[in-house]
């Protein structure tokens, strides 16, 4: 594994779709089934969907090209468990760095129906069919789907004063890039605590099973943000240390 990279956004990212879907070998793809079958009676609410693996990538100090192609869930899941894997399946993801009012970050612990539960992580989640503009992702509309989806905000509120690309994570545990934006409201993180507990209950109020089971949030000063990395065990995002590094180091 390579250190984990977290650099400031190109100008311009730009992620293409390549309509020819992955072919990986037969026996690569028993090992992924038989995985998967046994994982489902651990936790059956996991369902098998389209997923999008990288398939070339250029990137310079100005702009970031990458291509990806269809795959599925099952070949992702396989790769998360299984590090140093053959054929593994290798992502580009959006997430969001929340940032309250009152200078706190927050970031959600995934609940226990998703594939890994308790871990800390920004909301976020991987391209979709739904954010392609032609052969091309939508990136913005993509991390704004998953912000209305995981926590009841939209980017295009009064309550935003600002939302734009951050950073670029590359290497890391497996290889995964992710562009990161940042949002800053106009709410404390008391008001979104509040927000976030109310959108919760709407979706189990409506059979949904929310994708974080809570909020957590760290003042983004060096001493809190110290002591939430040395004391906090959870299992995290390789991302997730790094990025608070980076924030009160700036």
């Amino acid at each position: 594994m390579e250190p984990i990279l977290i650099e400031e956004t190109p100008s311009k990212v730009t992620v293409k779709y390549d309509s020819v879907a992955v072919d990986l070998p037969e026996s690569i793809r028993e090992q992924h089934e038989k995985f998967w079958n046994d994982h489902i009676k651990i936790n059956p609410h996991l369902r098998n969907g389209e997923v999008f693996t990288i398939t070339q990538i250029k990137n310079t100090a100005k702009e970031l090209q990458v291509t990806v192609a269809k795959t599925d869930y099952k070949h992702y899941l396989y790769t998360i468990r299984h590090k140093d894997c053959a054929f593994p399946c290798k992502v580009i993801f959006t997430c969001v760095a929340v940032i309250t009012s009152d200078n706190y970050i927050a970031f959600g612990r995934m609940n226990d129906h998703t594939s890994t539960p308790g871990r800390l992580q920004f909301t976020g989640g991987g391209l979709d069919e739904t954010d392609l503009n032609g052969s091309v992702f939508d990136l913005k509309k993509s991390i704004g789907k998953e912000l209305e989806e995981e926590m009841g905000l939209q980017i295009e509120s009064s309550y935003v004063k600002s939302f734009a690309p951050r950073f670029l994570k590359s290497k890391g545990t497996y290889d995964f890039w992710a562009v990161m934006f940042e949002l800053r409201v106009d709410f404390t993180s008391n008001e979104l605590r509040v927000m976030f507990d109310k959108h919760n209950r709407r979706l189990i109020e409506k059979g949904e099973q929310p994708e974080f089971e809570e909020f957590v949030f760290v003042l983004l000063e060096k001493a809190h943000v110290l002591d939430f990395i040395e004391n906090d065990h959870s299992l995290k995002e390789d991302y997730l240390d790094p990025i608070l590094m980076k924030y009160v180091r700036n």
